[in-house]
């Protein structure tokens, strides 16, 4: 059987170590990961070089997170199949990265053996959903009325826009949460939210957003 060429996306290298050794035991189907990285940033060009079978891509990275990773790898009409593989059990996340164009989202509290049979899953084309999420796909779909900017920015909240104005001068997703002293999957949530509020999943454009509306400096 041919192996599945796999690229690996996680900003901790100890897991990243430990699920390459994890899929390159495996059989069925066996597992040749050709690729690692550490953020989106680093993802994209590698994903578009090697051009592999499989992604199996973090959530919480820094700069650039999944979903933004997502969106920007369909933009640019890439055809590798992208799991999800991540800690936070929010349906919006999965709602978000669905719609991105990610074809499975499972946990890192699954065993070994979901895993493999998310990975069949999603390269036999089908879409898998962690169990514990399944329920949460009922309802999904549904158009978000368009808003102007103006609109957009009023909806935030004062907590919301403060995660727009670091966010926009590159802190990452643990530093945000350092900054305010909150949790990384509260600013997360935050991050998601604003996001869909103002219509922006791009980090470029969030931070041109910010100056238009007054968070940051004119260059």
């Amino acid at each position: 059987m041919k192996p599945v060429r796999m690229i690996l996306t996680d900003d901790h290298v100890v897991l990243r170590v430990g699920m390459r050794s994890f899929l390159e035991e495996q059989q069925d189907p066996p597992v040749e990961v050709v690729g690692e990285a550490a953020s989106g940033e680093e993802t994209i060009p590698l994903v578009e070089s090697t051009k592999p079978d499989l992604l199996l891509l973090d959530l919480s990275l820094k700069g650039m997170g999944g979903i933004e990773t997502t969106i920007e790898l369909r933009r640019r009409n890439s055809a590798v199949t992208i799991l999800v593989l991540t800690q936070h059990d929010e349906p919006i996340f999965l709602q978000r990265l669905l719609e991105a164009g990610a074809n499975g989202y499972i946990l890192k509290s699954a065993r070994g053996d979901e895993l493999m049979a998310a990975i069949r899953a999603v390269l036999a084309g089908g879409t898998y959903i962690d169990p514990s999420l399944a329920r949460a796909v009922v309802g999904m779909g549904g158009q978000r009325p368009v808003r102007s900017e103006d609109e957009g920015f009023e909806s935030l909240t004062p907590r919301e826009r403060q995660v727009l104005k670091l966010v926009a001068e590159g802190y990452s997703n643990k530093e945000t949460a350092a900054a305010l002293g909150v949790a990384v999957k509260t600013v997360m949530t935050h991050r998601f939210n604003l996001m869909e509020k103002v219509g922006i999943h791009n980090h470029a454009k969030l931070v041109q957003f910010a100056i238009k509306m007054g968070l940051l400096p004119q260059p």
